[in-house]
């Protein structure tokens, strides 16, 4: 099976199973992890594994954050590379989607195209879409998945993606999503958008803009996105992560209990929504 269909059949067959948006993201910041991680001989596995052992049951997708993991160097890399492994041994029915916002040269797409979708074998990954469209061919050429970023959470997001095109009564964001839209003509289930769910109405134009297209929504949780009003906006075709609000719910020894339990919140929360 190539990467192509993969990602959404797995998605899609998760999701319907469980009945469930909910992504779990890892943003494993080395400050912010329970001390028994901490002391032991590699923190970030440590605290991977038992976050990825404890709570797969509710996964619809995982979405691991390359940057806790690089600021450690050779651990780090080694200890993000173990954490995937775990997540494909542990739950092979769980699409990866990595979050790295790679966005560079078409040469260097390539390479980036080859460590995350060949050597690592993830399903997905976070693209920055700013050098336009030869920096994103790389991807899908290796049939990989990625989620373009469109409209994101944070606040400064307006400083570019809400620009208006001149002469067009149009956002910069909208354009993105047009464009990725085309795109995904010529590459068909290989083109998402990444959506910020603290913007549900902006969500919700957007989905009537691309009813066919996959969001990944962050934002849900510890940003403040509401959930309710994020699934009414965005349809089943949605990855809706929470990070931080499930996997960093607790500092104590139980922090893989906790975090089952967070999860199975969010995951009746997100039953009784499911459209």
């Amino acid at each position: 099976m190539n990467h192509k269909s993969q990602f959404i059949q797995k998605f899609n067959v998760r999701r319907d199973s469980l009945k469930s948006l909910l992504c779990i993201g890892l943003d494993s910041e080395l400050e912010k992890l329970p001390k028994v991680s901490l002391d032991s001989k590699a923190p970030l596995v440590h605290f991977a594994e038992t976050i990825v052992r404890y709570t797969h049951t509710y996964a619809t997708s995982w979405k691991p954050n390359v940057a806790f993991f690089e600021r450690l160097g050779a651990e780090g890399y080694f200890a993000l590379e173990h954490t995937v492994r775990v997540m494909q041994e542990v739950s092979p029915q769980v699409p990866i989607v990595m979050d790295a916002k790679r966005g560079d040269l078409a040469n260097t797409s390539k390479e980036y195209a080859k460590y995350f979708f060949q050597t690592l074998k993830v399903d997905a990954l976070t693209v920055n879409p700013y050098m336009g469209r030869d920096s994103l061919v790389p991807y899908l050429d290796l049939g990989g998945y990625i989620f373009v970023l469109g409209l994101t959470s944070n606040p400064s997001s307006t400083d570019f993606q809400k620009q208006k095109l001149v002469g067009r009564d149009i956002f910069l964001y909208e354009e993105v999503s047009d464009q990725m839209a085309r795109l995904a003509e010529e590459y068909p289930d290989q083109v998402g958008l990444v959506v910020g769910g603290t913007h549900p109405s902006e969500i919700q134009s957007l989905r009537v803009r691309h009813p066919e297209m996959y969001f990944l929504i962050p934002g849900f949780g510890a940003q403040g996105g509401d959930l309710e009003a994020i699934i009414q906006a965005s349809g089943k075709r949605s990855l809706i992560n929470s990070s931080r609000g499930i996997t960093l719910s607790s500092l104590e020894e139980n922090f893989g209990q906790v975090a089952e339990k967070k999860a199975e919140e969010v995951h009746l929360q997100m039953n009784q929504l499911f459209l």
